[in-house]
């Protein structure tokens, strides 16, 4: 195995931005330990058949616009060269033309999911699982056993694949709730195994309006950060190596990536149809396109980035004023706020990427306490009483959520750290208190 130059330091000058160097990936990259594997994407996009019948109630959900994105499968060289330069710590990609991210902007326009709204958390009820199972999809999976509170995937396309005729409402319901879950165990919130979806996301479609007032696309994005920080670190709730996954909803970062480097995007010819300004969501203008092929994939994307001194960093800046009065109802995408998936907290940081909204870059807040990012990135997905447990315990970042509006980046004026050092210890107590 060739070995760099000894006289050579990767390291960080200072490591108190930095923490994470000597675990992170590219710590193996540079020692030629990763090789050249690719990421094992995790999720699936055969799901529950879907059927115009289950429109109105994905409608009412804040879901329909992923419907149409669901068949796109992301390159896995083109996302491992890119996450490879994710960094945890500041919630950013580490390129040669700065920092970059992804945003909640990026979400709003690629997905048209929302981001403003109620944090993704519900309590647990008392109720045993598959009672619920009964309740809300009519059936109980046959596996559904003792504290288990996850289905298989391939169980839901099976049980609802094929809706009745002379159906009743009740009966159209729980398979659109069937669909509805699919999508988001194996599109939006892949977990670990990409072939089952916890539970616990059943009770967030309970009600049809109720889901329509979540911020589906905040937690989508902070399900996103938390697996690649995750990955990156080789970070798991249970103690064993993450390294060769990447779960949370990656064809979304696939998007983001086009958008902002066309260099890396499909040429015109490589798209079955013309991508237009005026798709809505903008991901779709993607849909039909392929990644460009490359002998080896993985290293050309790795030498791109390496040299990447480019980016656009307002691709959707002609439709601004269309999106401002549509879609982006306010000014969440611009504020310093913790986004909230159930047991994943992780921090949303424009201020960071200024450039990306119009402005000149100053000095960004300090990053969060390593203790702090570990803890979220360590907290299972899982677990029959974690949404009553996170209810409580994450007091403190549905606070900050809830007032997101106080904080919203104004231009070069907010400086001010959303969580010290003295909230967070609060926000330890309480958790060591509920667990």
């Amino acid at each position: 195995m060739r070995l760099p130059p000894a006289t050579i330091d990767p390291s960080p000058v200072d490591s108190t931005l930095l923490w994470g160097h000597g675990q992170h990936r590219m710590d193996s990259v540079w020692t030629n330990e990763a090789g050249d594997r690719s990421f094992h994407v995790r999720g699936t996009t055969i799901l529950v058949p879907y059927r115009e019948l289950y429109r109105p109630y994905l409608e009412a959900a804040g879901l329909l616009s992923v419907v149409p994105l669901v068949p796109m499968n992301p390159d896995a060289s083109l996302i491992t060269a890119l996450v490879e330069r994710w960094r945890p710590e500041t919630s950013t990609f580490h390129l040669p033309c700065g920092e970059v991210t992804i945003t909640l902007e990026d979400v709003v326009t690629l997905s048209g999911l929302a981001i403003d709204g109620d944090a993704v958390v519900v309590d647990i009820p008392d109720e045993e699982w598959s009672a619920i199972c009964l309740r809300l999809l009519g059936r109980v999976p046959y596996d559904l056993v003792g504290g288990v509170a996850v289905v298989r995937i391939t169980w839901l396309r099976v049980e609802f694949s094929h809706l009745p005729d002379d159906a009743s409402q009740e009966v159209i319901e729980q398979f659109a709730r069937a669909y509805a879950l699919s999508l988001i165990g194996g599109v939006l919130f892949p977990d670990r195994s990409g072939s089952t979806v916890h539970l616990q996301y059943l009770l967030l479609i309970e009600d049809w309006e109720r889901a329509g007032g979540f911020a589906w696309g905040a937690a989508v994005l902070s399900y996103l950060y938390r697996e690649m920080g995750r990955s990156t670190l080789h970070i798991s709730h249970t103690g064993t190596s993450l390294a060769g996954d990447l779960g949370g909803w990656v064809a979304l970062l696939q998007f983001w990536v086009w958008e902002r480097f066309p260099h890396l995007a499909p040429r015109d010819s490589e798209t079955r149809a013309p991508a237009t300004e005026d798709a809505h969501p903008r991901g779709l203008r993607w849909l039909s396109a392929s990644s460009r092929q490359y002998g080896d994939q993985l290293f050309q994307y790795k030498l791109w980035f390496d040299v990447m001194d480019t980016v656009v960093w307002q691709p959707y800046r002609e439709r601004a004023l269309h999106l401002r009065g549509s879609v982006i109802q306010s000014d969440t995408f611009r504020a310093v706020v913790p986004l909230i998936c159930f047991s994943s907290v992780m921090w949303h940081h424009p201020d960071r990427v200024l450039r990306q909204f119009g402005m000149r870059q100053h000095e960004p807040h300090q990053p969060h306490p390593e203790a702090e990012v570990r803890f979220f990135l360590r907290q299972a997905t899982r677990g029959s009483s974690r949404g009553q447990q996170l209810v409580h315990a994450s007091r403190e970042s549905l606070d900050f959520w809830n007032r997101r509006h106080e904080s919203a980046h104004r231009l070069a004026t907010c400086r001010r750290r959303c969580w010290d050092s003295h909230s967070f210890t609060r926000f330890l107590n309480i958790v060591s208190s509920k667990t």
